[in-house]
Formats: structure tokens, C-alpha cells, sequence
């Protein structure tokens, strides 16, 4: 029973950590929106951090899971949390897992969502940074003939104004 304890102490940090990495990538929205760089170099730090320890709270769960199934008699690689919540006798405990259960289901889709969104914002932004580029170093071929006109290419950045 303490390993089922503990394993419920560990999702529930889980929770914590996954809705601190949503707010994370909530903020990095604002950061991406503003451009700048110097805060998004700081986000994406806390937000590597952020992600290690739900690895390390991950390993946590997994082996809590294996005593605990030990315990009961059931052996297997891997099980899933709903797995666990359908061999659960008690309903206080069943119910408390099914509720962290969804909490977590439910922060990873918006993280997954939000985390979408920012791709679709990096992606747009580097477009327009591509285009603008594309503006001011526009390669345009020098006109000449035969096999001994020179294959350069001026731009407006060497224009003469």
C-alpha cells in the first residue's frame, strides 16, 4: 500500500511539473509574439529543466507501478495507468487515480496544443524572415553572352543609389 502511495505522491507531482511547463509554453507564446530572444533563451532553459524532471518523475512512477504489481501478484513490462485503476479494489483509491489521471491527460493535450501553435508562430516568423532576406539579397543574374560572360549575380544590397 505505501508503494501505491507513493506512486499517487508522484502523479500528483507529475501534475505540478506539466502545469508548470504550460505555463511556460504559454509565456513563450508572449515571448515569440514580442521577438525577443535573450527571454525566449531563458524560457527554453527553465523549460528543458522543466521537462527533465517530469523524465525523472516518470522513472519514479514506472518503478512504483513495478512494486506495487509486484505486490499484487501481477507481473508485466509495462502497464497503463487505466490498467492500474481497473485492478484497484478501492473505490477511494480508484477514483483519486482516475482523477490524476485526467488532470494529466488533460494538461498534456493543451501542452501539445499550445506547443503546435508556437511551431505555427516559429514557422511564420522564420517565412517572413525568409522573405525579407529574399527582398534585400534578390539574385539577379548579370546579362552576358557566350562562353565567356561572367556568372554573377548582383543584388540590391549592391546597387547604386
Amino acid at each position: 500500500m505505501e508503494s501505491l502511495n507513493k506512486l499517487i505522491q508522484t502523479l500528483e507531482e507529475m501534475t505540478d511539473a506539466h502545469t508548470r511547463l504550460l505555463g511556460l509554453a504559454e509565456e513563450k507564446r508572449t515571448i515569440l509574439v514580442d521577438g525577443n530572444i535573450q527571454e525566449l533563451q531563458s524560457l527554453i532553459n527553465r523549460e528543458s529543466s522543466c521537462v527533465n524532471e517530469i523524465e525523472k518523475l516518470e522513472q519514479k512512477r514506472m518503478q512504483f507501478v513495478q512494486v506495487y504489481l509486484a505486490q499484487k501478484g501481477l507481473t508485466g513490462q509495462s502497464f497503463t495507468l487505466e490498467e492500474l485503476i481497473n485492478i484497484q479494489n478501492d473505490a477511494t483509491t480508484k477514483t483519486t487515480l482516475d482523477y490524476i489521471t485526467n488532470q494529466l491527460r488533460g494538461l498534456i493535450e493543451k501542452i501539445t496544443q499550445m506547443n503546435e501553435s508556437n511551431q505555427q508562430l516559429i514557422h511564420t516568423s522564420l517565412s517572413y524572415i525568409q522573405y525579407s532576406m529574399g527582398m534585400l539579397v534578390r539574385k539577379e543574374p548579370s546579362i552576358g553572352y557566350g562562353p565567356y560572360a561572367k556568372s554573377r549575380y548582383s543584388n540590391m544590397l549592391d546597387a547604386k543609389v
